[in-house]
């Protein structure tokens, strides 16, 4: 791919993007390794929970775990097909090749200023930390999309903002989401995150614009920005969020079809297409339906041509779905506490892939994959005591391999504002942004595991290998046609013990690998635990006391095999989840102790003023870790004690670097 050339006024914005981050390090003392980014303090003062009253984060609601099940099963076997082979026979069949990075994240446009930073060079470190913890584990970077709801009345602002602020919010009378002007801003922004943690990217258009309704040039410039700043790690951008609901809510006139739908892509589409400087013509995504409306599901928009007409121009095929609604309709609000045994049990996820079997074969034919583009646990913000409990980590890994096994490529967890429980992140309220960190959502450890699980190889398949018991799901993750990793759950609440069980595992008579395997656990007390959530023995604490990093002693077991039974008996807790790496390559390509933690210090200095390390922009290239990246964790580059001095020339030479990076053409 060329790198593209940058006009006089591009050299500029980043000079004085620069200049920014200059001055403000000029302004800092010299303190032994620190990190300049953002200001996002780590002070570990306490929090007074009466100002925040009534936020999704200090809602004290607990559910009642459901009662275990009796008699309680303590004994599972399993017989893993020692090769592909050996599993076709047997009447199964892998699912399609994996990347480590298979569950994303879904920011929604009105809050990217809240998640990832105001402007280009003051991004949010903590943010910056949930990305790298899985770009450690997949071995490579992970996937973000910016959109949702508010794509949808969104207009890209090319003469930018005060300060390079990213986004503006317009209220508009009578509408829930807000109309959202942004700036070309947000495209350097999402430009620097990549060079530091490898961030791959969606980017939603607003659907809006057709050729029918407006001759403005807006969406075709937008595709065209995007493209030009983020380069090969934009992966798509999404025309059209949610087109079944648009009547619903009042985007479209009643009586608007499939088939105005199918029309109305095209025209845009064409619009788009008449830029001559397009590099990358597959880059769409859709059509994004979600919510099982009869008349415009997925297999009605593909029954109208839709795949075929657009295939050359589509980098994906995706879809949108919720379990629950919980937008209360009419102040019909559903009872958390009724459904929660829903989250608790195989047959959930099992149920939410099936209506995707036959769309997903047309996608795949047609030479497309197929991504779950948003999802998480209930609409309009999920549920109190559910969305936010150890439940909900269970439930998302085990979603995240059941969409795996059925074909599906990659999912993004919606992450919302502060009046929601579902986030996998959330920072403090922006008056105490100075003095308490964020909160880590339950969900978010699903990540982790996904990332570990699935690992860095990019050639894992997934299989189903469960047995007729819902609460313990049991998958196996291949890799050039040999088992590597087991992955299995115990969905049951029950801390006297008695609900554990204990998985044996053979390889239906083959020998085994070596003579023990190694195992970690995803565990809390109970399923309605919210803080208390343990990867591998290493937690990101309660609520507004994280900066995106793990803490505690990474602990992986080892469990000695039978050699003459040639099985491997793991203990499985109630409740808690075993990734069980059954040979020595799989443990050897597992994420160490220390990159484990391998993230970004977040020591800041007058805060409030600090900015990101230019040094960060211009060589962080998304490494595992290694390589000059400013300044990371704990015995990081940065040892002398003292930030960089940057002479005229040294901001000349990173400018330069810098106005390259932003293109991100940069190979690895």
């Amino acid at each position: 791919m060329s790198t593209p050339s940058f006009s006089s006024s591009t050299v500029m914005r980043n000079l004085k993007l620069l200049s920014i981050a200059y001055c403000a390090l000029l302004n800092v003392s010299l303190v032994a390794a620190v990190t300049v980014y953002n200001a996002d303090s780590t002070a570990t003062a306490g929090y007074d929970a009466t100002q925040v009253t009534g936020l999704p984060m200090f809602d004290e609601t607990i559910l009642t775990a459901p009662a275990p099940p009796s008699p309680a099963v303590t004994q599972i076997s399993l017989s893993v097909p020692p090769t592909e082979d050996a599993l076709v026979a047997q009447g199964a069949e892998l699912g399609v090749k994996q990347r480590g990075n298979f569950l994303g994240f879904s920011i929604e446009l009105s809050v990217a200023d809240q998640i990832m930073g105001k402007n280009p060079v003051n991004l949010k470190v903590p943010f910056l930390n949930y990305l790298a913890n899985i770009r450690n584990r997949a071995g490579m970077g992970p996937l973000v999309r910016v959109g949702g709801n508010s794509q949808e009345a969104s207009t890209l602002y090319t003469q930018g903002f005060a300060n390079y602020m990213i986004i503006e919010k317009v209220k508009v009378d009578g509408t829930v989401t807000p109309t959202i002007n942004y700036s070309p801003d947000i495209f350097y922004m999402m430009a620097n995150v990549s060079n530091i943690v490898d961030a791959h990217w969606f980017f939603g258009l607003s659907f809006n614009q057709s050729a029918v309704e407006t001759q403005s040039p807006n969406v075709p410039l937008v595709a065209q920005t995007a493209q030009q700043m983020l380069g090969y790690h934009l992966l798509g951008l999404q025309l059209s969020n949610e087109p079944d609901l648009y009547t619903d809510h009042n985007k479209r006139a009643v009586g608007w079809t499939v088939q105005n739908y199918a029309t109305e892509f095209d025209e845009i589409k064409t619009e788009i297409l008449k830029d001559a400087s397009l590099e990358n013509q597959q880059f769409l995504i859709g059509p994004s339906v979600c919510c099982d409306k009869i008349g415009f599901e997925l297999n009605d928009v593909l029954g109208t041509g839709w795949l075929d007409q657009n295939k050359d121009n589509l980098a994906y095929v995706a879809v949108q779905h919720y379990p629950e609604d919980n937008c209360g309709v009419n102040g019909n609000y559903l009872n958390a506490q009724d459904i929660f045994p829903e989250w608790l049990n195989h047959t959930s996820v099992q149920s939410l892939t099936a209506p995707y079997f036959d769309g997903t074969r047309q996608a795949l034919a047609a030479g497309k994959e197929m991504i779950m583009f948003e999802t998480n646990t209930a609409s309009c913000g999920g549920f109190a005591g559910l969305s936010d409990s150890f439940a909900a980590t269970l439930w998302m890994a085990d979603y995240a391999l059941q969409m795996a096994y059925r074909n599906f490529t990659a999912a993004l967890i919606h992450v919302g504002g502060q009046s929601t429980y579902y986030n996998p992140f959330t920072p403090p309220p922006t008056n105490m942004s100075t003095t308490w960190k964020w909160t880590t959502g339950s969900i978010y450890y699903s990540t982790l595991l996904s990332a570990e699980a699935l690992g860095p190889s990019n050639t894992s398949q997934v299989v189903d290998l469960s047995t007729d018991n819902i609460y313990a799901p049991m998958y196996a993750i291949y890799e050039n046609g040999n088992p590597m990793r087991l992955v299995l759950f115990n969905y049951v609440s029950d801390q006297s013990g008695a609900s554990d069980y204990t998985a044996t595992i053979s390889l239906a008579g083959a020998d085994l690998p070596s003579g023990n395997v190694s195992v970690r656990y995803m565990r809390a007390p109970t399923v309605v635990e919210k803080y208390d959530i343990k990867w591998a023995n290493q937690t990101m604490g309660a609520s507004y006391t994280s900066d995106g990093r793990l803490y505690g002693e990474q602990e992986t077991i080892s469990i000695q095999c039978d050699m003459n039974a040639k099985t491997c008996s793991i203990p499985v807790y109630a409740p808690s989840i075993a990734l069980v790496f059954l040979t020595t390559t799989a443990m050897q390509e597992a994420v160490g102790a220390e990159e484990a933690t391998s993230t970004f210090a977040t020591s800041v200095i007058n805060v409030g003023s600090a900015t990101v390390d230019p040094g960060a922009l211009s060589t962080g290239n998304g490494q595992m870790g290694n390589g000059a990246t400013g300044a990371t964790s704990q015995g990081s580059a940065q040892q002398s004690g003292a930030i960089p001095v940057l002479t005229l020339s040294t901001i000349v030479a990173t400018i330069l670097a810098t106005t390259t990076a932003v293109g991100l053409h940069l190979m690895h």
